[in-house]
C-alpha cells in the first residue's frame, strides 16, 4: 500500500539503530587507501549505544571522517538558514491552499487536526519545509533524536580527537534539491509524507530489525517499495536517491586514490540496492567486503 511505503521522502532526514552480527559496514580498498562505508540513519534512540566493536575499530583506524553533511559547520548552518528564509515561504498571494492540489491540502488538514500544530502557522510555508517539520515532530514523538544519531556521535568524537572531517555533499546542493521549484514535485513530496505518518513506527521497526541483521536486501525492499506501488514516483526517487548515489560513489573513488584511510557515514538508503553505493563500487571493479 502507498501509505505503508511512502515514508521514502523523509528518509534523508531520519533514522538508525544498533547492531548484531553483520552490519551495514563495508570496506573497499586500493593499493594505497582503505575506505569504510557505514550505512546509517540520522536520528536514533538511546539503545543505539554502545556501537558494535567492528564499527568503532573501523572508525579508529581511519584518519578522516566523512559525512553526507557536517551540520555543525558555520557554512552549512548559514546556507540552511538562508535557504529556509529565501525559499521556504510563499510570496504574498500564494499559500498552501492555493498551491497544493485539493487532495494534498485535504490530507494536510486531516493530519494537522490530530496534532497540536496549527494550519494557520503552516499556510505560508512551502511543502518541503512543512514535510521536514512534520517529519521531525513525528520522529521526536516516537522517541528519536538527531543528537543521538550515528553521524553526530562520530562527529563529536572527531572534534574531540582533532580528526579531519569532510562532507560528501554541500548544504547548498541538499537545499536546492528539497526546495526544487516544481509544483508537482513539492505536492507529491508532502502528500506521500503525510500518507506515511501512521505507518512510520512499524516501518522504522522493520528497518531496525533488518539494519541490526545487516540485511541489505531486506532494507532495500523497504526503500524501493514506493516505486512498486506507484511507478510515477520514479522521477522523485531518482532525484532524492539515485543521482546522489552516483555522485557520492565518485567522491569515494577519489578517496581511494589518496594515501589516507576514510570512515564514511552515509544514510543506509544510499548504500543498499542495485544503484546503491556498494553496488556501484562493485560495478566499477572494486572489491567490497561487508563486515
Amino acid at each position: 500500500m502507498l501509505k505503508k511505503s511512502s515514508y521514502l521522502f523523509s528518509l534523508f532526514i531520519v533514522f538508525s539503530l544498533s547492531l548484531e552480527g553483520k552490519s551495514l559496514l563495508y570496506e573497499v580498498s586500493s593499493k594505497i587507501s582503505t575506505v569504510y562505508i557505514l550505512g546509517s540513519i540520522h536520528l536514533a534512540k538511546p539503545e543505539l549505544y554502545p556501537l558494535d566493536k567492528e564499527i568503532i575499530k573501523a572508525y579508529e583506524s581511519s584518519e578522516v571522517l566523512v559525512l553526507e553533511l557536517d551540520p555543525s559547520s558555520t557554512e552549512s548552518i548559514q546556507t540552511i538558514e538562508d535557504s529556509i528564509i529565501r525559499l521556504g515561504r510563499y510570496p504574498l498571494g500564494k499559500r498552501l491552499d492555493t498551491e497544493l492540489t485539493s487532495k494534498t491540502y485535504k490530507r494536510l488538514k486531516e493530519y494537522l487536526s490530530k496534532t497540536n500544530v496549527s494550519l494557520d502557522v503552516m499556510k505560508q510555508l512551502r511543502p518541503w519545509v512543512v514535510m521536514l517539520q512534520l517529519s521531525m515532530i513525528e520522529m521526536t514523538r516516537l522517541g528519536y533524536s538527531a543528537e543521538l544519531g550515528i553521524d553526530q556521535y562520530f562527529l563529536q568524537r572527531a572534534k574531540e580527537e582533532n580528526k579531519t572531517v569532510l562532507e560528501l555533499e554541500s548544504a547548498q546542493a541538499q537545499m536546492s534539491l528539497l526546495a526544487k521549484d516544481d509544483k508537482a514535485f513539492q505536492d507529491k513530496l508532502l502528500f506521500y509524507t503525510l500518507e506515511s505518518m501512521d505507518e512510520m513506527e512499524p516501518m522504522l521497526n522493520d528497518m531496525f530489525i533488518n539494519w541490526r541483521k545487516g540485511n541489505a536486501e531486506a532494507f532495500d525492499k523497504i526503500m524501493s517499495k514506493p516505486l512498486e506501488d506507484d511507478p510515477s514516483l520514479e522521477g522523485i526517487y531518482d532525484d532524492i536517491i539515485t543521482k546522489r548515489n552516483y555522485a557520492m560513489t565518485k567522491r569515494i573513488e577519489g578517496f581511494l586514490e589518496t594515501k589516507k584511510d576514510y570512515f564514511v557515514v552515509v544514510g543506509s538508503g544510499h548504500v543498499v540496492g542495485k544503484e546503491g553505493i556498494v553496488s556501484l563500487l562493485k560495478g566499477r571493479g572494486h572489491k567490497v567486503i561487508q563486515h
